[in-house]
């Protein structure tokens, strides 16, 4: 097929689509703040102008006609199913996304790693497709024995293959004294050290072992959590809460420090149920997973998936965090 008759049959194809976007586009930006959409990781936004709109489908044709290229941050929104490909179907997602017709789950996807599963191949893990890494660099307070024995080796691995990190520490704190030593774990573990994720405090109770010793009232792990992401804060760091959904909703349910950190919300389910307007991240699965398979093609074990909703990378190097 010569390069003129590709060029037709692609014009040719989403002509009745562009007839519609030329007539919804203009609703657009009242759909998009309705979505919160303004804080969301645009994915379709392939000129980066902060909109998506015509000129970003065209730039997708030209791609594919190879009349023009696109740039590594054009290409990752260009992207609309993750394929690291452009073709018809992302043009045609782009579209869909100008009339409300499909709507991008996010801009990225990642796994959330700890020393249970092993020793993860970190090249293999971007080449099957996964483009940020969560990393646990230990649990409770402030001892070397407790560091996650895998997490230097982790990050290593990370820096070398290009694979955007950033890190989370189980608490184990009951009081605000120990959630203050939970952020000198974290601190003293990241000197030196520039993630371009967010840090995570990882607020649950999985083992039972706040439970077994008297479980803070819901009054007492909101400040907990205030304490640990204040002060993460105040060291220049990007904090995020990590909590299941029903924690969210129930023992952690505290407009004032839901609303002022971002949240990554822990629900294994076909779609995230979570209502707040801070929304950073959700993990999708673990165990289970109704999305898709648990495992990674080409690594071992099981894996805890997670979608990402803001280009976390761009805001912290543009806004000064973790180091940068």
């Amino acid at each position: 097929m010569n390069r003129n008759k590709k060029i037709r049959i692609i014009t040719a194809f989403l002509a009745i689509l562009l007839c519609l976007l030329i007539g919804f586009s203009v609703f657009y930006p009242m759909f998009a703040g309705a979505l919160g959409m303004e804080d969301v990781y645009k994915i379709g936004d392939v000129n980066l102008d902060g909109s998506v709109d015509v000129n970003d489908v065209t730039d997708v044709q030209k791609r594919i006609s190879s009349i023009a290229t696109l740039s590594p941050e054009g290409f990752d929104k260009a992207d609309t199913d993750y394929n690291h490909k452009i073709n018809i179907k992302d043009a045609t997602h782009i579209q869909k996304i100008l009339v409300g017709l499909y709507t991008p789950l996010t801009g990225k996807k990642g796994v959330d790693i700890s020393k249970f599963n092993g020793d993860v191949d970190i090249k293999k893990l971007k080449k099957a497709g996964y483009d940020f890494v969560m990393i646990r660099c230990g649990f409770g307070s402030d001892y070397a024995k407790q560091d996650d024995v895998k997490f230097e080796n982790n990050v290593k691995k990370c820096e070398e293959a290009g694979m955007p990190w950033g890190v989370y520490l189980y608490s184990y704190a009951m009081s605000f004294r120990e959630a203050e030593s939970e952020v000198d774990h974290v601190l003293r573990l990241l000197k030196d050290k520039k993630p371009t994720m967010p840090v995570a405090f990882d607020m649950e109770d999985a083992d039972n072992y706040k439970s077994k010793r008297g479980m803070p009232s819901n009054a007492d792990l909101v400040e907990i959590c205030r304490v640990f992401l204040d002060e993460i804060s105040n060291a220049g760091y990007y904090p995020i809460l990590y909590a299941n959904l029903n924690w969210l909703n129930t023992k952690l349910n505290d407009k004032t420090l839901l609303d002022s950190y971002d949240i990554w919300v822990a629900q294994w389910n076909t779609e995230c149920n979570y209502k707040g307007k801070t929304l950073g991240l959700w993990q999708y699965g673990g165990e289970t997973n109704y999305i898709e398979s648990n495992t990674i093609s080409g690594l071992n074990g099981i894996f805890d998936k997670d979608f990402c909703y803001k280009d976390y990378p761009l805001l912290i190097k543009n806004g000064h965090y973790n180091g940068w």
